[in-house]
């Protein structure tokens, strides 16, 4: 995929940069990604620098998702936990949307208005491409990117600036084994890894931030 010749119409896309990832219960766990903060920083400034579009989306818990209100996530309960971290406040007229779901960023809507959706954004610009960004990336960041690609969208997921955390299923008995806690869990670089190659190629073109960087 040539960035250099689609940049008119290319969007890059922050997802889910919560307050709640840096809640010291999240803080604890493993996470991918050490220069995550420093990649985007530096994508959001060069994005800003050329005046491209830049989309920000926000991840809001609600009492279908969360009845015991412990969610971070959960504006009633922990309304810190949903405001985006300093370092991606959006700027300006920056569009700023909520998914009230677990999954893509195209079940987002404005925040002003609750209506216009993230495709109603992307198709009123123009936008063809999406670079991806955020957490995490074997959630949210993969459905958005597979979303993106059948809705016919060229697909760019920078994958040292998303991340993920380590994952395990105490119970699991399945043949693949983890790689740490006696084979029943995976580390966070693992399951960042896989959730990348799992879209390289078919579904999207994983980049490295310096890559992108060169083409803005």
């Amino acid at each position: 995929m040539s960035l250099a010749s689609n940049l008119p119409h290319t969007a890059l896309i922050v997802i889910d940069v919560q307050q709640a990832f840096i809640d010291p219960s999240f803080l604890k766990r493993e996470r991918s990604t050490p220069n995550l903060q420093p990649n985007i920083t530096a994508l959001l400034a060069a994005f800003r620098a050329k005046n491209l579009p830049i989309i920000h989306i926000h991840h809001i818990d609600t009492e279908k998702l969360d009845p015991e209100g412990t969610s971070l996530w959960n504006e009633s309960t922990h309304p810190k936990g949903v405001l985006p971290q300093d370092y991606v406040k959006p700027q300006g007229d920056e569009p700023v949307l909520r998914k009230y779901d677990r999954s893509s960023a195209f079940g987002a809507h404005l925040v002003s208005d609750r209506t216009t959706s993230l495709k109603d954004i992307l198709d009123a610009q123009g936008i063809k491409t999406v670079i991806l960004v955020g957490q995490s990336s074997a959630h949210c960041v993969s459905s958005t990117a597979r979303s993106a690609f059948d809705l016919g969208l060229s697909v760019v997921v920078v994958g040292d600036a998303s991340a993920t955390y380590a994952a395990g299923i105490p119970e699991y008995s399945g043949a693949a084994k983890g790689d740490i806690k006696d084979g029943k869990a995976w580390s966070a670089e693992t399951v960042h890894g896989v959730a990348m190659a799992h879209l390289d190629g078919d579904l999207a073109d994983v980049k490295g931030t310096a890559e992108v960087l060169k083409f803005l």
